[in-house]
């Protein structure tokens, strides 16, 4: 996909564009103070919409607000920052960070996902490169405490906000405001795919059978790592039955084998028989409503087909029940995937461990550590290209006020946490920086526009 050099002026508003009356288009289009409306009127800009993002509808009264495009760059008019436009620039360029194929850290996996220590080289590197002229660009900041999150740790455990709704981080603040999306649903929708025997692979998060108190543990076919996470994330569903169904053809080598009805597939490495479709929930919820919001309503599936445990396990619950009792496709026994406490965080391939995901990733796909199962669509989210629909690095800010113009600081548990924003859900949660391999994007303080533009601006 090619992009456009010229300065573009995208007021970002909702997820759909409708045809409408010049007069319409322009009433709906007013930028957020008069001033500023005349200012994008002598400077003969033009109010342009979006495209089509995702499948949440429109946000009623959502008031757009400005960003503009050179390109590469992007700038926020509200917060003063000028973000990469490309929002996966080390798939592109390393700016000599090595691809961590067989290479020490820090380095970059080829998708452009890497640990935190390595997203700080990065950008330190980036730095060094001068990139665009530039030479302060820096992660996306996170405060410790922001009010509009929907949840909020102990005093213990830092006390810092995190979950659904946060808009005071930087990523959160594209999320929700900017770019006008509502949780938990996706900015970038994985179109349907073949992996093998198998379809609608997502590049994200699964859960397991794992179950509270514990550590809820889920498995990345984003990056291969099996890692821990809160229940109230939302996460995709790949049922499995234990062992092979009877009647089915005996089983012939250890590769993948699709059942007869082409709707299940055994493996008989792990001994499991997996449901075909890896995201069934995204075409069918199997009787539960769709999310308006996170936790409405109760037990509810995002348009994309992820939900939070509690409600991975009624799905899985609905399954068995299904038809009057006999069971989704005539099966009664169908359970969410389990793992091991001692698998390490990659490479755990269920060979020593008990982890079919791991078996499905590592063996029967082939796939390396830091690779993802299906690459995401390269479609335009507002300005930005090459978002990814998962975690993002994210630093602690110094400050609470003014936090996006803030430098980084440590983050809110060193050395076991550091903060992530899902471009997949909206979700501000944590991660452990030396093993977790999230996406990374950047910007400096500043404005990237011609001189005149950023005087204009300034005031705003």
């Amino acid at each position: 996909m090619k992009h456009s050099q010229g300065i573009e002026m995208r007021t970002v508003m909702d997820a759909f564009v409708e045809a409408k009356s010049p007069q319409e288009y322009r009433r709906e289009c007013r930028p957020i103070r008069r001033s500023l409306a005349s200012l994008f009127l002598c400077a003969g800009v033009i109010c342009i919409g979006s495209v089509q993002l995702s499948a949440q509808p429109p946000i009623p009264g959502h008031w757009p607000l400005p960003l503009i495009s050179t390109g590469e760059t992007v700038y926020d008019v509200v917060n003063h920052v000028s973000w990469l436009a490309d929002a996966d620039l080390p798939a592109q360029q390393r700016f000599g960070i090595p691809l961590c194929d067989a290479s020490p850290e820090p380095c970059v996996n080829r998708s452009g996902s890497m640990n935190y220590a390595s997203a700080t080289a990065w950008v330190a590197a980036m730095n060094a490169a001068n990139y665009l002229g530039h030479s302060n660009w820096q992660l996306p900041t996170t405060p410790l405490n922001d009010k509009g999150c929907a949840a909020k740790a102990p005093p213990a455990g830092g006390g810092d906000s995190f979950g659904f709704g946060c808009k005071a981080n930087a990523l959160g603040y594209l999320y929700y405001t900017a770019l006008g999306f509502q949780a938990p649903n996706t900015a970038v929708p994985i179109p349907p795919n073949r992996v093998g025997p198998f379809r609608n692979f997502q590049p994200e998060l699964y859960w397991s059978d794992s179950l509270p108190p514990s550590d809820l543990t889920d498995f990345s076919f984003g990056t291969g790592s099996q890692d821990g996470g809160t229940g109230d994330d939302f996460n995709y569903v790949l049922p499995m039955i234990p062992y092979k169904l009877p009647g089915t053809p005996p089983a012939r080598g250890m590769g993948l084998q699709v059942n007869p009805d082409g709707q299940t597939v055994y493996d008989p490495i792990a001994n499991v028989t997996w449901l075909a479709d890896a995201n069934l929930a995204g075409s069918d919820t199997l009787g539960l409503p769709r999310c308006q919001s996170p936790d409405t309503p109760t037990d509810c599936v995002a348009q994309d087909g992820s939900m939070r445990d509690a409600t991975a396990n009624v799905f899985i619950g609905n399954m068995n029940a299904y038809d009057h009792g006999a069971g989704y496709l005539g099966q009664t026994n169908w359970h969410l995937p389990p793992v091991s406490a001692t698998c390490p965080t990659y490479g755990c391939n269920g060979l020593t461990q008990v982890n079919p995901m791991g078996t499905l990733y590592y063996i029967q796909f082939g796939l390396s550590a830091g690779t993802p199962v299906v690459d995401a669509p390269d479609i335009p989210v507002g300005p930005f290209f090459h978002v990814w629909p998962y975690p993002y690095w994210s630093c602690q800010a110094l400050t609470i006020q003014g936090a996006i113009q803030s430098a980084c600081g440590v983050g809110p548990n060193p050395p076991l946490a550091q903060w992530s924003f899902s471009f997949g859900n909206g979700y501000l949660g944590t991660a452990r920086p030396d093993v977790a391999d999230h996406f990374v994007t950047a910007y400096y303080v500043g404005c990237d526009l011609p001189g005149l533009w950023c005087s204009l601006l300034r005031q705003f």
